[in-house]
């Protein structure tokens, strides 16, 4: 998980590119610099880059501006090209596994299996004589290349393709230990949000579920009849408990009904395939977690406790520009990011 060589976290997502260097280290990480500027409209839909132009042009300016010098980047994928699934496959030899995957996965994708890049992963525990655990990641060559042009673009080097959640799996890791309880890890984003389930250092489900902060600023737009900018603006003050509209409470609890409905589907998914594997808490981290009403509204009705991920429980940092209180501002934004910069990459 840990870094023999540092390497760039590149995090982009339809509302913001964040970008982190770490230094890992015996007692943690060190975060030497980090960057978040917004994403060119339009630019990202659902994980999907649609101008790999304007993506490499924002990624270029912000590592000048921000002055990184590493080129080389690990890069995270999600949205629903990438799937990460759990199956159970006859047991065979080591040397044929790969193989027997791609046969298994072929039956379990909703993609062509020519057409995506496929890898696994053997869960150590739930084995049996005859069967074996595995989690399987695919995603679409044609999804994956669309990054890759943005990084080369930009004039960096793709070192790693990692997925967004396994990402947040490694930075959680990294500040809360292994596990002995199952825990959800949610990653509230504009367009996505990251749901996955560990146990004992293990991810044993991961889904990645078209909700976020964007779904409440539409509800606005569109029914209050004002644009897209000021209905985030609106969104934005209601979460602050500012003066708005008495209409504009109505049509966040609108969206948030639909985005509760979503997870909770996803959660019933998780309980129904976990043989037994019950939920004891959940973290949350992303920018979307700060709408109003949304962490509340999810723990009264799942009945399940919520705890805000902090990032920085053994990430320290000796850069002067990130002061406490700038840190505190980006922590809901950094996880992702830093569990990236945080992968390994061959001397």
């Amino acid at each position: 998980m840990f870094s023999s060589k540092k390497i760039i976290g590149l995090d982009i997502g339809s509302s913001s590119i964040k970008i982190a260097e770490l230094t890992v280290n015996s007692n943690g990480a060190v975060l030497d610099n980090f960057a978040v500027i917004p994403s060119p409209p339009q630019a990202v839909n659902n994980g999907e880059i649609t101008d790999t132009v304007l993506i490499a042009e924002s990624i270029k300016s912000a590592f000048k501006e921000n002055s990184f010098r590493n080129r080389n980047t690990c890069v995270g994928l999600s949205g629903t090209a990438v799937i990460i699934k759990k199956i159970s496959i006859p047991r065979v030899d080591p040397k044929n596994i790969a193989e027997q995957v791609r046969y298994e996965a072929a039956q379990y994708l909703p993609f062509d299996i020519s057409q995506v890049t496929l890898d696994h992963h053997v869960l150590p525990f739930s084995q049996n004589a005859d069967n074996m655990d595995l989690l399987i990641v695919a995603a679409q060559n044609e999804f994956i290349l669309s990054y890759l042009q943005s990084v080369g673009q930009a004039g960096l080097k793709c070192s790693i393709l990692d997925v967004s959640s396994l990402a947040l799996a490694n930075i959680f890791e990294l500040n809360y230990g292994k596990t002995t309880e199952p825990v959800a890890l949610f990653n509230f984003g504009s367009n996505i949000t990251n749901f996955l389930v560990l146990f004992q250092g293990e991810v044993i489900f991961s889904r990645d579920i078209p909700v976020g902060g964007f779904h409440f600023t539409n509800e606005i737009s569109k029914n209050m009849g004002v644009t897209f900018d000021e209905a985030e603006t609106l969104k934005i003050s209601q979460s602050h408990q500012q003066e708005v509209p008495e209409e504009t409470r109505t049509f966040m609890n609108i969206a948030l009904e639909y985005v509760m409905e979503e997870i909770r589907n996803s959660i019933d998914f998780y309980t129904a395939t976990a043989n037994g594997l019950t939920l004891s808490k959940a973290y949350f981290t992303g920018g979307a977690s700060l709408t109003a009403g949304l962490i509340d509204h999810l723990q009264d009705n799942l009945k399940l406790p919520f705890e805000v991920l902090n990032p920085y429980q053994v990430i320290k940092t000796n850069n002067k520009k990130l002061t406490p209180h700038y840190l505190q501002q980006i922590a809901p934004f950094v996880a992702v990011a830093c569990g990236l910069g945080i992968r390994q990459v061959e001397k």
